[in-house]
């Protein structure tokens, strides 16, 4: 792959997640204003899970049969009308299903020929640099879409951000399309995969998915009742995320030199406690403080967990393989999510949102689950 290819594939990424920064942080508060409830907000991101799994299977086959760029351009594409339902959506209506459903869609086929493509472009030699780098250039930009998007849905409504969104979105599209698909077209077989041997790999994606969703649905709705401005929160976030980039230049060099494996573990250790004491915020200066603090813990586990990832997809056929990963830890996520949601029906609101925080902490342990 040369240089070109790598840079117009940053370019690419850095605009579309600029640009889904803008909203991403603020979707369960969109929910949460339109007067759902929380249980039903989690039902929201199990139906993401639900639908995520349906196609996966399908975003593989087309990675494989079509090229993996194509499909990640296509995942842009059905973002634009992600936002143009979910900008309708009223309590109880049929878009808050659709809008769900689409936004697992947009999942699969996002990540699945994401991770296939990243992986070409990363030997294992110095693959902790690379993506160290590559890491860097989207905290930078994904910095910088949730202060803007916090300042404009503020003055001018969730219409506004979501305007903006859509627009910023069609050159990541362009930008993508603009060199070769360098991708082997070649027929799935999943027969070369022994899912005995990968299924830890499975098990340890499913609770970081789990840990993903759950504390960004409980944690988004825990700021917004302490700090309650949308442009404080976009502040927060993107003041936690600028701290990131010094974090994953130095996680970078550390997964290529040290042992992965003890990183990730100690990593996912300090994240665990990180994000267990972010039920003590009670300001606007503590939620800044410890969301800075868990985002920083947090990008070491990623950083070491990310180069595992990229590391075992080295040893077999990687669309198979992350087809299977994706599907065994969006099946986990589901199952947990469901769990979570029964858990709180008789509790107040307080109540489950600190649950949930202490819940998606301890699970961003078992991610040491994945093979040696």
């Amino acid at each position: 792959m040369n240089h070109k290819e790598i840079k117009l594939f940053y370019a690419s990424c850095s605009v579309f997640t600029f640009a889904s920064s803008m909203v991403s942080i603020f979707v369960p508060l969109y929910l949460f204003e339109k007067g759902y409830s929380l249980s039903s907000i989690i039902l929201f991101f199990i139906l993401v899970q639900f639908s995520r799994l349906i196609f996966l299977p399908i975003s593989a086959w087309l990675s494989s049969t079509i090229g993996a760029k194509k499909i990640i351009s296509l995942s842009f594409v059905v973002s634009i009308a992600f936002y143009l339902i979910l900008d309708k959506i009223d309590y109880l209506s049929n878009g808050f299903y659709l809008s769900a459903l689409i936004y697992g869609m947009i999942h699969a086929l996002f990540y699945l020929p994401f991770l296939v493509h990243l992986s070409k472009m990363s030997p294992n030699d110095n693959r902790g640099k690379i993506l160290g780098k590559f890491n860097i250039y989207l905290a930078v930009v994904g910095a910088l879409g949730p202060i803007l998007g916090g300042i404009i849905i503020s003055n001018y409504g969730f219409s506004a951000v979501f305007a903006v969104v859509i627009i910023f979105i069609i050159p990541a599209v362009l930008l993508l399309l603009s060199t070769p698909e360098i991708s082997k077209i070649r027929k799935i077989d999943f027969g070369l995969i022994n899912i005995k041997k990968i299924y830890p790999d499975l098990i340890a994606n499913g609770f970081l998915n789990f840990q993903l969703f759950l504390s960004f649905v409980v944690w988004s709705i825990f700021m917004f009742l302490i700090v309650s401005e949308y442009d404080k929160i976009g502040l927060i976030q993107s003041a936690s995320l600028l701290v990131s980039i010094i974090v994953f230049y130095i996680s970078g060099i550390l997964v290529d030199k040290f042992d992965r494996k003890k990183i990730l573990l100690w990593g996912s250790l300090v994240s665990f406690f990180a994000d267990l004491i972010r039920v003590f915020a009670s300001s606007f200066a503590s939620i800044l403080l410890l969301n800075t603090s868990s985002v920083a813990f947090e990008k070491v586990k990623r950083m070491a967990w990310d180069v595992k990832i990229q590391e075992h997809m080295d040893k077999e056929p990687r669309t198979e393989y992350v087809c299977l990963f994706e599907m065994g830890g969006t099946l986990v996520a589901f199952i947990l999510l469901f769990l979570f949601m029964l858990l709180i029906q008789s509790l107040s609101l307080k109540d489950a949102l600190l649950c949930g925080i202490v819940i998606s902490s301890l699970s961003g342990v078992f991610i040491n689950l994945i093979r040696k």
